[in-house]
């Protein structure tokens, strides 16, 4: 991803960005921002254009998960690991046994 996509985001509708990528961004902006509400069954025939439902769940998976990280984050008053403008991020804090799969997960499964 590039620092130009991340811009792009912010009126993805309105960007060049391909319409798998919008279409993800809209289930995203609309499970965050109305509860997904807003997801029908033409919103997901749309979905369904450019990922298979596997992908739909998987993404939608996701999307809940960094959701709830991002309010779990505000309820303890965690600000985000930045620097200047950079966004960074570290290891975590696991046992030395696991750091492997940590810092290059490979194929585990």
């Amino acid at each position: 991803m590039t620092e130009e996509m991340v811009v792009q985001m912010l009126d993805h509708r309105n960007s060049d960005l391909d319409e798998r990528l919008k279409v993800a961004l809209d289930l995203t902006e609309d499970f965050v921002s109305n509860h997904a509400h807003g997801i029908d069954d033409a919103f997901m025939a749309r979905l369904k254009e450019h990922f298979s439902e596997d992908q739909v769940v998987e993404l939608t998976i996701a999307v809940g998960i960094w959701d709830s990280v991002h309010k779990f984050n505000n309820v303890f008053d965690i600000d985000p690991p930045v620097t200047g403008e950079l966004f960074e991020t570290q290891f975590p804090d696991v046992p030395d046994g696991m750091l492997e799969h940590v810092s290059d997960p490979g194929n585990k499964y």
